[in-house]
């Protein structure tokens, strides 16, 4: 029985397919419990309805949204299940490059900046000794509950677009204010920052080597 439900919405160009390559092996070398993966490519609807659409196919209530650009390190399922319940999100620690601004709970090391020049085993072993930052983690990765975020309603699909702004954030804000939890646990993925954007693949900062 699969113990959750992978929601990972895919923009398809070349780069970004060599991007989900690596995030689904990823999974599958480094996830420890039984999972589904819930794939949309598809480009006739906005991403957060499309996150709504897939969150609502899910058959296991714990369900965790991620990117094609994003890539976990081995384990990284234990502890987020652990921690989840049915009204905590539960986020992880992110690690990205610098490609572009690092969020400020995020945490900067450069492991590469393409699908190609991403140093999976540095990364890895980077995991083993890392420390827990504070604060409570990003909007992507994060586990919940199926049946409590459809109650709370979702991403509203009527909120103004990112940068300007994002239904996820709001969707935090909201979670909060209905008293509910916001948790981080000792998990690692790496985020190449905004890859499925063809103007970000072909920056020539993407071939900077740290």
């Amino acid at each position: 029985m699969n113990a959750f439900t992978v929601i990972l919405p895919h923009q398809r160009n070349s780069g970004n397919d060599r991007a989900l390559r690596v995030c689904l092996d990823c999974l599958l070398a480094n996830t420890r419990h039984d999972f589904a993966v819930l794939i949309s490519a598809a480009h006739d609807q906005p991403l957060w309805e499309t996150i709504n659409r897939l969150v609502g196919q899910a058959e296991t209530d714990c369900c965790v949204f991620t990117h094609s650009d994003m890539f976990f390190a081995p384990g990284w399922d234990v502890p987020m299940l652990a921690a989840w319940r049915k009204y905590t999100f539960v986020t992880n620690i992110v690690v990205e490059p610098g490609a572009i601004g690092v969020y400020p709970q995020n945490v900067w090391a450069d492991f590469g900046r393409t699908p190609e020049t991403f140093r999976r085993t540095d990364f890895e072993a980077w995991c083993e000794i890392a420390g827990m930052p504070e604060g409570e983690g990003w909007q992507a990765p994060y586990m919940f509950s199926r049946s409590a975020w459809l109650n709370a309603g979702g991403l509203d699909t009527s909120a103004e677009a990112f940068p300007r702004g994002d239904p996820g954030i709001a969707l935090f804000e909201k979670w909060k204010l209905m008293g509910r939890q916001v948790r981080r646990a000792r998990s690692f993925v790496y985020h190449l920052q905004r890859w499925s954007e063809l103007d970000e693949q072909n920056h020539v900062k993407r071939q900077v080597s740290p």
